[in-house]
């Protein structure tokens, strides 16, 4: 018959096998339940390099959306292009029928002459006054019409825009019909060559785009690989834990009543 200081000592190991048991299984509900495997010191290694890998791809992912921001400038400051091409060309219009002055009656000259300057006066406005959060659109003889936009997660930039003077001869100087077909003419080439630079700039951001949101898919799927609870083997964890803790358990249950039997016997 064993002794009782035998029991005793199996009771203890029985005791402790099932508090590791219970250990092992609330650290795999804590994984199961938050998803992270490195919950009790699981894999801290691991959770450092997801963390990195995560803050990278939220990076690129601020980067995307910065390009979707540069693409709306770019869509708002070509259809504000093409207004002012709208605008240029009938000034052009208004030059070559003023061209004909000899044919033209003085109220119709007066027209022509009035429209002209309101054009000029509407372009030039155009190019100074309407922006896109505070940033302007179109250059002028001043500048403006480009932007700065932050493209990846090392800081580089990419500068985008219409970037060209739109010189329209100042048209803020415009006051008549005579002449202004030359200065149209020159303002449509250079709102040309403002819409080649803002087609250039959309090619160059749709690109930047992908790029960033590829890499940032990539570089979160590559953390949630280190990082997430692989469910399956978690599972299979628990079950194992409850297992032997259930076994454990019936252990020291078993060792206590030899106990109490032998003490029963002695007594």
């Amino acid at each position: 018959m064993p002794s009782v200081s035998n029991i005793a000592v199996g009771a203890a190991m029985a005791g402790a096998a099932a508090q590791k048991a219970r250990h092992q299984m609330n650290e795999s509900i804590a994984r199961l339940s938050t998803g992270i495997r490195s919950m009790y010191g699981g894999d801290a290694a691991g959770q450092s390099i997801a963390n990195s890998l995560g803050a990278r791809g939220a990076s690129f992912a601020v980067a995307a959306r910065n390009a979707e921001d540069g693409l709306s400038f770019l869509q708002s400051a070509e259809s504000l292009l093409l207004e002012m091409a709208a605008l240029t060309t009938r000034l052009r219009e208004i030059g070559i029928q003023y061209g004909n002055a000899a044919l033209l009656t003085a109220n119709e000259k007066v027209a022509l002459n009035a429209e002209a300057s309101a054009i000029g006066d509407a372009i030039d406005g155009i190019a100074d006054n309407v922006k896109f959060n505070g940033v302007q659109l179109v250059g002028n003889a001043t500048g403006g019409g480009a932007v700065t936009i932050g493209i990846n997660d090392a800081g580089d930039t990419a500068t985008i825009g219409a970037a060209t003077s739109l010189a329209i001869a100042n048209t803020d100087k415009i006051t008549g019909a005579s002449g202004v077909d030359a200065s149209a003419d020159t303002a449509l080439g250079e709102i040309a060559k403002s819409l080649g630079n803002v087609a250039a700039g959309m090619s160059a951001m749709k690109g930047y785009q992908a790029v960033a949101n590829v890499t940032a898919a990539n570089l979160k799927a590559a953390a949630a690989r280190i990082q997430d609870t692989d469910y399956a083997l978690e599972t299979a964890n628990l079950t194992k834990a409850a297992i032997l803790n259930q076994s454990a358990m019936a252990m020291v249950a078993q060792a206590n009543q030899a106990q109490q039997a032998i003490l029963s016997v002695i007594q």
